[in-house]
Protein backbone atom coordinates (compact mmCIF):
# COMPACT_ATOMS: atom_id res chain seq x y z
CA UNK A 1 0.00 0.00 0.00
CA UNK A 2 1.21 3.40 -0.84
CA UNK A 3 -0.27 6.83 -0.22
CA UNK A 4 1.05 10.11 -1.50
CA UNK A 5 1.06 13.45 0.25
CA UNK A 6 -1.60 15.83 -0.94
CA UNK A 7 0.78 18.68 -1.64
CA UNK A 8 -1.38 20.85 -3.85
CA UNK A 9 -4.86 21.39 -5.17
CA UNK A 10 -3.66 20.55 -8.65
CA UNK A 11 -2.35 17.18 -7.53
CA UNK A 12 -5.54 16.49 -5.61
CA UNK A 13 -7.53 17.22 -8.73
CA UNK A 14 -5.42 14.83 -10.76
CA UNK A 15 -6.28 11.98 -8.48
CA UNK A 16 -9.78 12.45 -9.52
CA UNK A 17 -8.90 11.69 -12.96
CA UNK A 18 -6.93 8.55 -12.38
CA UNK A 19 -5.51 7.05 -15.52
CA UNK A 20 -7.51 5.04 -18.07
CA UNK A 21 -4.99 2.26 -17.53
CA UNK A 22 -6.30 1.92 -14.01
CA UNK A 23 -9.86 1.74 -15.24
CA UNK A 24 -8.86 -0.94 -17.71
CA UNK A 25 -7.29 -3.05 -14.99
CA UNK A 26 -10.38 -2.64 -12.85
CA UNK A 27 -12.48 -3.97 -15.73
CA UNK A 28 -10.17 -6.93 -16.12
CA UNK A 29 -10.17 -7.73 -12.43
CA UNK A 30 -12.24 -10.40 -10.72
CA UNK A 31 -14.99 -10.11 -8.17
CA UNK A 32 -17.76 -7.70 -9.03
CA UNK A 33 -16.01 -5.82 -11.80
CA UNK A 34 -15.60 -2.05 -11.53
CA UNK A 35 -17.85 -1.63 -8.51
CA UNK A 36 -16.81 -0.46 -5.09
CA UNK A 37 -17.75 -3.88 -3.75
CA UNK A 38 -14.74 -5.33 -5.50
CA UNK A 39 -12.57 -2.64 -3.95
CA UNK A 40 -13.66 -3.60 -0.47
CA UNK A 41 -12.28 -7.11 -0.97
CA UNK A 42 -8.94 -5.73 -2.16
CA UNK A 43 -6.06 -6.27 0.29
CA UNK A 44 -4.46 -2.84 -0.20
CA UNK A 45 -7.81 -1.12 0.31
CA UNK A 46 -8.49 -3.16 3.43
CA UNK A 47 -5.10 -2.13 4.80
CA UNK A 48 -5.82 1.53 4.04
CA UNK A 49 -9.18 1.28 5.82
CA UNK A 50 -7.63 -0.66 8.71
CA UNK A 51 -10.17 -3.45 8.33
CA UNK A 52 -10.24 -5.72 11.40
CA UNK A 53 -10.10 -9.51 11.29
CA UNK A 54 -13.78 -9.69 12.20
CA UNK A 55 -14.72 -7.25 9.45
CA UNK A 56 -12.66 -9.16 6.88
CA UNK A 57 -14.49 -12.37 7.76
CA UNK A 58 -17.81 -10.59 7.25
CA UNK A 59 -16.62 -9.17 3.92
CA UNK A 60 -15.40 -12.56 2.67
CA UNK A 61 -18.65 -14.26 3.61
CA UNK A 62 -20.84 -11.53 2.12
CA UNK A 63 -18.80 -11.26 -1.09
CA UNK A 64 -19.36 -14.93 -1.90
CA UNK A 65 -23.11 -14.59 -1.45
CA UNK A 66 -23.26 -11.35 -3.43
CA UNK A 67 -21.23 -12.76 -6.33
CA UNK A 68 -23.69 -15.63 -6.67
CA UNK A 69 -26.66 -13.28 -6.32
CA UNK A 70 -25.54 -10.85 -9.04
CA UNK A 71 -23.62 -13.19 -11.35
CA UNK A 72 -26.32 -13.19 -14.05
CA UNK A 73 -26.83 -9.43 -13.82
CA UNK A 74 -23.17 -8.69 -14.43
CA UNK A 75 -23.09 -11.23 -17.27
CA UNK A 76 -25.86 -9.31 -19.03
CA UNK A 77 -23.66 -6.20 -19.13
CA UNK A 78 -21.45 -7.86 -21.73
CA UNK A 79 -24.25 -7.52 -24.27
CA UNK A 80 -24.57 -3.76 -23.73
CA UNK A 81 -22.53 -0.93 -25.19
CA UNK A 82 -21.64 2.69 -24.54
CA UNK A 83 -23.69 4.87 -22.22
CA UNK A 84 -26.33 2.19 -21.57
CA UNK A 85 -23.66 -0.18 -20.31
CA UNK A 86 -22.05 2.49 -18.13
CA UNK A 87 -25.34 3.52 -16.56
CA UNK A 88 -26.49 -0.02 -15.78
CA UNK A 89 -23.04 -1.06 -14.57
CA UNK A 90 -22.90 1.97 -12.30
CA UNK A 91 -26.34 1.29 -10.83
CA UNK A 92 -25.54 -2.37 -10.27
CA UNK A 93 -22.15 -1.61 -8.76
CA UNK A 94 -23.76 0.88 -6.39
CA UNK A 95 -26.26 -1.73 -5.24
CA UNK A 96 -23.54 -4.31 -4.69
CA UNK A 97 -21.34 -1.84 -2.82
CA UNK A 98 -24.15 -0.85 -0.48
CA UNK A 99 -24.82 -4.49 0.41
CA UNK A 100 -21.18 -5.34 1.00
CA UNK A 101 -20.48 -2.14 2.94
CA UNK A 102 -23.46 -2.82 5.17
CA UNK A 103 -22.32 -6.39 5.77
CA UNK A 104 -18.81 -5.19 6.63
CA UNK A 105 -20.19 -2.93 9.37
CA UNK A 106 -17.67 -0.16 8.62
CA UNK A 107 -17.04 2.61 11.11
CA UNK A 108 -17.79 6.22 10.20
CA UNK A 109 -14.11 6.90 9.52
CA UNK A 110 -13.82 3.79 7.31
CA UNK A 111 -16.92 4.73 5.34
CA UNK A 112 -15.54 8.22 4.73
CA UNK A 113 -12.17 6.98 3.50
CA UNK A 114 -13.75 4.24 1.38
CA UNK A 115 -15.97 6.86 -0.22
CA UNK A 116 -12.91 8.99 -1.01
CA UNK A 117 -11.15 6.07 -2.68
CA UNK A 118 -14.21 5.21 -4.74
CA UNK A 119 -14.51 8.82 -5.86
CA UNK A 120 -10.85 8.92 -6.88
CA UNK A 121 -11.23 5.85 -9.07
CA UNK A 122 -14.25 7.21 -10.90
CA UNK A 123 -11.95 9.65 -12.63
CA UNK A 124 -13.51 12.32 -14.88
CA UNK A 125 -16.87 10.54 -14.82
CA UNK A 126 -17.26 11.58 -11.19
CA UNK A 127 -18.07 15.10 -12.35
CA UNK A 128 -21.27 13.91 -14.06
CA UNK A 129 -22.67 12.59 -10.78
CA UNK A 130 -25.52 14.84 -9.52
CA UNK A 131 -24.33 14.51 -5.91
CA UNK A 132 -20.78 15.52 -6.85
CA UNK A 133 -22.06 18.42 -8.93
CA UNK A 134 -24.16 19.57 -6.00
CA UNK A 135 -21.29 19.42 -3.52
CA UNK A 136 -19.03 21.32 -5.91
CA UNK A 137 -21.83 23.78 -6.71
CA UNK A 138 -21.18 23.49 -10.42
CA UNK A 139 -22.94 26.02 -12.60
CA UNK A 140 -24.93 24.98 -15.67
CA UNK A 141 -22.12 26.34 -17.83
CA UNK A 142 -19.54 24.22 -15.98
CA UNK A 143 -21.70 21.11 -16.30
CA UNK A 144 -21.98 21.70 -20.03
CA UNK A 145 -18.22 22.23 -20.34
CA UNK A 146 -17.55 18.94 -18.54
CA UNK A 147 -20.16 17.09 -20.59
CA UNK A 148 -18.61 18.39 -23.80
CA UNK A 149 -15.08 17.49 -22.66
CA UNK A 150 -16.10 13.93 -21.87
CA UNK A 151 -17.92 13.50 -25.16
CA UNK A 152 -14.93 14.84 -27.09
CA UNK A 153 -12.69 12.48 -25.14
CA UNK A 154 -14.80 9.44 -26.03
CA UNK A 155 -15.00 10.42 -29.68
CA UNK A 156 -11.24 11.01 -29.92
CA UNK A 157 -10.40 7.68 -28.30
CA UNK A 158 -12.77 5.84 -30.65
CA UNK A 159 -11.29 7.58 -33.68
CA UNK A 160 -7.66 6.98 -32.71
CA UNK A 161 -8.18 3.33 -31.71
CA UNK A 162 -10.62 2.24 -34.43
CA UNK A 163 -7.93 0.44 -36.42
CA UNK A 164 -6.24 -1.15 -33.40
CA UNK A 165 -6.81 -4.67 -32.09
CA UNK A 166 -7.46 -4.81 -28.31
CA UNK A 167 -5.75 -8.20 -28.18
CA UNK A 168 -2.47 -7.17 -29.79
CA UNK A 169 -2.38 -3.39 -29.45
CA UNK A 170 -3.17 -3.03 -25.76
CA UNK A 171 -0.10 -0.92 -25.04
CA UNK A 172 -0.83 1.48 -27.89
CA UNK A 173 -4.48 1.77 -26.88
CA UNK A 174 -3.43 2.45 -23.31
CA UNK A 175 -1.08 5.21 -24.44
CA UNK A 176 -3.85 6.84 -26.46
CA UNK A 177 -6.26 6.67 -23.55
CA UNK A 178 -3.71 8.20 -21.22
CA UNK A 179 -2.94 11.02 -23.65
CA UNK A 180 -6.61 11.84 -24.24
CA UNK A 181 -7.35 11.45 -20.54
CA UNK A 182 -4.70 14.01 -19.66
CA UNK A 183 -6.22 16.46 -22.13
CA UNK A 184 -9.65 15.94 -20.58
CA UNK A 185 -8.24 16.46 -17.10
CA UNK A 186 -6.87 19.80 -18.16
CA UNK A 187 -10.18 20.95 -19.60
CA UNK A 188 -12.10 20.02 -16.45
CA UNK A 189 -9.48 21.49 -14.12
CA UNK A 190 -9.58 24.75 -16.07
CA UNK A 191 -13.35 24.91 -15.65
CA UNK A 192 -13.23 24.75 -11.85
CA UNK A 193 -12.73 27.65 -9.48
CA UNK A 194 -10.11 27.60 -6.72
CA UNK A 195 -12.85 27.04 -4.15
CA UNK A 196 -14.23 24.09 -6.10
CA UNK A 197 -10.77 22.55 -6.37
CA UNK A 198 -10.40 22.92 -2.61
CA UNK A 199 -13.76 21.23 -2.06
CA UNK A 200 -12.77 18.42 -4.41
CA UNK A 201 -9.52 17.89 -2.51
CA UNK A 202 -11.55 17.48 0.68
CA UNK A 203 -13.98 15.09 -1.02
CA UNK A 204 -11.24 12.80 -2.31
CA UNK A 205 -8.74 13.00 0.54
CA UNK A 206 -5.15 11.88 0.14
CA UNK A 207 -4.30 10.17 -3.16
CA UNK A 208 -4.36 6.40 -2.97
CA UNK A 209 -3.18 3.69 -5.37
CA UNK A 210 -5.00 0.38 -5.45
CA UNK A 211 -2.84 -2.72 -5.84
CA UNK A 212 -4.06 -5.77 -7.67
CA UNK A 213 -2.62 -9.10 -6.65
CA UNK A 214 -2.03 -11.44 -9.57
CA UNK A 215 -1.57 -15.15 -9.32
CA UNK A 216 1.80 -16.23 -10.69
CA UNK A 217 3.73 -19.51 -10.56
CA UNK A 218 5.22 -19.86 -7.14
CA UNK A 219 2.91 -17.44 -5.39
CA UNK A 220 1.11 -14.14 -5.53
CA UNK A 221 2.75 -10.86 -6.43
CA UNK A 222 1.16 -7.43 -6.04
CA UNK A 223 0.88 -5.23 -9.12
CA UNK A 224 0.85 -1.47 -8.77
CA UNK A 225 -1.69 0.55 -10.68
CA UNK A 226 -0.20 3.38 -12.73
CA UNK A 227 -1.40 6.91 -12.10
CA UNK A 228 -1.38 9.67 -14.68
CA UNK A 229 -0.34 13.09 -13.44
CA UNK A 230 -0.54 16.53 -14.94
Amino acid sequence: MRSFCNTSLALALVVVLASPALAQRQRQGGGFGRGGGNLLTNKSVQEELKITKEQKEKIDEASKKIQDKYRDEFAKLRDLQGEERREKASALAKEVTEELTKAADLTSAQKKRFGQIQLQLRRTRAFTDPDVQKQLKLTDAQKETIKTALKESEDKIKEETKDLDPRTDRRKIGEIRQKVGKETQGKIAAALTSEQKKTWAEMTGEPFEVKREQRRPGGTRPQRNNRQQL
